[in-house]
């Protein structure tokens, strides 16, 4: 007999728990202890060993499965949603931004019948996450986060409230959805799933960490590996909408161009001269290297500068102008590196800006005018990068980003949800000869096959 009990996200194991693969002695509670995650492969090891567990979370999850046919899966998402239940109800399901991510895990959650816990990284996905659930399901969803605290047999947690509050509520569910699950793939904050006791796990991405990677160990112990996966060539134009990609490259002038000479100058030297005696190092050395040298922080922030100016020179400032004066009968959206870079587009064409700290109530009224049609463009540094549902928008201009290709493929979906006789059109705005074009040509080698 093992008896068992969820505290402060883990659990007390008392009985015969000696060859329990991942629990441990704890010596300031004097027992034994486990992740809550491990919840799942303990009591499958009890059964397994004919050891009868009390205390079996399992009994608190009662099962209420219902038919997910309303949702009318498409034939790709069906066969996510066979492949998630073939690997035994854990693991990732990768596609594209705008491929209905959302409707599987949603039929996930009809068909197990579990009580569910679905986290998701802004406050922004998190209200999107229950309009949507509460609109296909018919009952009251939870949210917690966002200045809510309301907890539910289905339940909306933002990562940083699932941090915070899962180490007390993680008994209480028996389905774990992860929204852009890639978040936790670099071990920030893994407590929001490690305290989480969930025996069926579903993470959601557009961009699954490459294979053999920590990354991707990370993610498979706590949720599961990739079990479905496809790309947007698979997808646009059958699926996604058609797509055509334009980039516009553009130039520092004299002015800009000096400045950023000037403020690049120290960093170059400095790079190359560390990467001659440190090969193999990464990016992330280079800096800490420079930061310990006496004046390298001053090097450090004019090199930002420098990336900052290559991100939104006058030049694409013109032509942002330009684009959103051409697509006024389009609906738009403006995506910058840098959230005074989206405020700048604001003020030079008097469109609105959700950014970080748009409040709940002005974020909705933005994006309520915009699928309405009486608001044609939006500018946004990344707040709209991850799962904000815009399907009306069809043109995404890309001024500038600096989080590489995740981002890039993010915010080509925002534009690819499908819609009746719709093309989608992403302009991408490159500044010659600086950082700019180096980020440009890395995001490039992760463009749709159908780009041109």
């Amino acid at each position: 007999m093992v008896h068992l009990r969820f505290e402060r996200g883990t659990l007390s194991l008392d009985g015969h728990v000696e060859n329990l693969k991942g629990v441990l002695w704890d010596a300031r509670s004097s027992s034994f202890r486990a992740a809550a995650h491990r919840f799942r492969s303990i009591a499958e090891a009890c059964e397994a060993n004919g050891v009868a567990v009390s205390g079996d979370l399992r009994e608190r999850w009662p099962r209420l499965p219902r038919s997910s046919a309303a949702l009318g899966l498409r034939p790709y998402q069906e066969q996510a949603l066979a492949a998630w239940n073939a690997g035994g109800q854990r693991g990732l399901v990768v596609l594209p931004t705008g491929a209905g991510k959302t409707r599987i895990a949603t039929a996930a959650i009809m068909e197990t019948g579990l009580p569910a816990a679905i986290l998701c990284p802004t406050r922004v996905l998190a209200s999107a996450w229950v309009a949507d659930l509460e609109a296909r399901l018919g009952e009251r969803v939870g949210c917690v986060g966002d200045g809510k605290h309301v907890v539910a047999r289905i339940t909306v947690f933002t990562f940083e409230s699932a941090y915070r509050h899962m180490d007390r509520l993680g008994d209480g569910f028996g389905l774990l959805v992860v929204d852009e699950v890639h978040h936790f793939g670099g071990g920030f904050r893994l407590e929001a799933l490690e305290s989480c006791a969930a025996i069926a796990r579903m993470g959601l991405t557009a961009t699954a960490p490459e294979r053999r990677t920590e990354a991707a160990a990370t993610l498979d112990d706590l949720v599961g590996p990739v079990v479905f996966e496809m790309s947007f060539g698979e997808l646009v134009g059958e699926h996604l909408a058609p797509l055509t990609m334009m980039r516009r490259r553009v130039e520092l002038d004299p002015y800009e161009r000096a400045i950023y000479a000037e403020k690049t100058r120290l960093f170059q030297e400095m790079r190359r001269a560390f990467f001659r005696t440190n090969r193999g190092a990464d990016y992330a050395a280079l800096v800490k290297s420079i930061s310990g040298v006496v004046g390298g922080a001053r090097v450090l922030r004019d090199h930002a500068d420098a990336m900052e100016l290559a991100a939104f020179p006058r030049a694409k400032r013109r032509i942002v102008a330009e684009l959103l004066e051409a697509h006024r009968g389009d609906r738009t959206i403006v995506f910058t590196a840098y959230a005074e870079n989206a405020y700048r587009v604001a003020r030079d064409n008097l469109v609105p800006v959700i950014a970080a700290e748009t409040s709940a109530r002005e974020r909705e009224s933005i994006l309520t005018k915009f699928r309405e049609g009486t608001l044609r463009a939006i500018a946004s540094a990344r707040v709209l990068n991850e799962g904000v549902d815009v399907p009306d928008a069809n043109v995404a201009i890309i001024v500038a980003g600096t989080l590489g290709p995740r981002e890039y493929v993010q915010r080509i979906g925002r534009v690819l949800r499908p819609a009746r006789d719709k093309h989608a059109l992403v302009y991408e705005l490159v500044t010659d000869a600086t950082s700019d074009e180096r980020h440009a040509l890395v995001r490039g080698r992760h463009a749709p096959q159908t780009s041109h």
